[in-house]
């Protein structure tokens, strides 16, 4: 990676308040990641024309001024492999670094902007945005008259009950524990096991994905909490997909909805999977892209992401993932024994 530099603007006014090397940054956000150290290893950038106007939160408050490229997809090379791939917001793999390190160096000022310096990036407008305006006075418009008529949702029925044992997890005693008790937990199908870990072919160049079917219980265990089975992972069509990221579009859920109906198992559409194309750890889970994908598309609490890391060596590991709030957490799994 040729040597890239940060410049920092001070306060609303944008001066210029100099430059840092951004691999430092860079090694701050990935080695507890990775959970190794980085040097010695090479960082590629590609910065992606994809607008990101989100704000960085915590203090000094952070403004990347490109933000028409607002990620940037990170590919990190050791001794002739690809260590990590994956794409990620520029307000995550600079800003939040360069937020830790103003905080660090004591610095006063409470907002600032950043721009990443380095061959062919000045060709990227450095926008600078407007001071926000102080003493403003909001005149509120005149009221409106009664609504006409609401619209309101309709409550769904509660799922039938069902435990470890009912659906086909034998000792199931011995292989639940109190770590267990997630509000939502998963029940694999063998086969599903077997396409998702070995047998489905996966590309080594875009991450891949689809849907996941099956069917959803209230956990005998545990009242509160919900037990999804999965019997199929199928792949989804009219998807977008790219080293960048992997996307749903609408056409993609009308044909989902046409194979659920025509399996004719009553199945419900119980979540998504998809892969990431370098190896699990435990820091490493879904991305901050995955998170948005699924908050803002998979809206029952029980409808739960399934992500499929592929190694350099073609080794697979399979996690899910549920709802917690805006965020994701781990969801336990067993495999079914039938």
């Amino acid at each position: 990676m040729t040597a890239l530099q940060v410049e920092l603007f001070r306060s609303d006014d944008y001066m210029s308040a100099g430059r840092i090397p951004m691999l430092p940054l860079l090694r701050r956000v990935f080695e507890p990641l990775i959970g190794q150290s980085l040097v010695g290893t090479r960082f590629e950038l590609l910065f992606l024309p994809v607008a990101d106007r989100k704000k960085l939160s915590g203090q000094p408050s952070l403004v990347n001024l490109r933000s028409s490229h607002g990620y940037v997809q990170v590919r990190i090379l050791q001794d002739g492999g690809v260590l990590y791939q994956h794409p990620h917001p520029v307000r995550e793999v600079i800003g939040r670094p360069l937020q830790e390190l103003l905080l660090e160096r004591g610095e006063e000022e409470t907002h600032w902007g950043f721009g990443v310096r380095g061959p062919g990036l000045d060709r990227i407008a450095l926008v600078r945005p407007a001071p926000e305006m102080v003493n403003r006075v909001d005149i509120p418009g005149r009221p409106r008259g009664p609504r006409l008529f609401h619209i309101e949702e309709i409550e769904a029925p509660d799922p039938p009950r069902a435990g470890l044992a009912t659906l086909g997890v034998e000792g199931h005693e011995q292989a639940r524990s109190p770590e267990d008790a997630s509000p939502v937990a998963v029940v694999v199908a063998p086969s599903v096991m077997r396409d998702l870990t070995g047998e489905l072919p996966f590309s080594s160049e875009i991450e891949e994905g689809g849907f996941l079917a099956g069917h959803v219980y209230r956990d005998e265990d545990n009242p509160d909490g919900h037990l999804v089975k999965v019997s199929a992972a199928l792949r989804a069509e009219r998807t977008g997909a790219s080293m960048f990221h992997f996307t749903f579009t609408g056409e993609s859920f009308l044909r989902i909805s046409e194979l659920l109906g025509a399996r004719g198992q009553d199945e419900q559409l119980v979540g998504w999977y998809h892969t990431h194309l370098f190896r699990a750890t435990s820091a490493l889970g879904l991305s901050s892209i995955d998170v948005d994908l699924h908050t803002s598309t998979f809206h029952q609490p029980w409808q739960v992401a399934a992500l499929v890391n592929i190694a350099s060596d073609g080794g697979r590991m399979l996690r899910f993932y549920r709802a917690d709030g805006r965020k994701m957490a781990q969801a336990p799994y067993w495999v079914a024994d039938r």
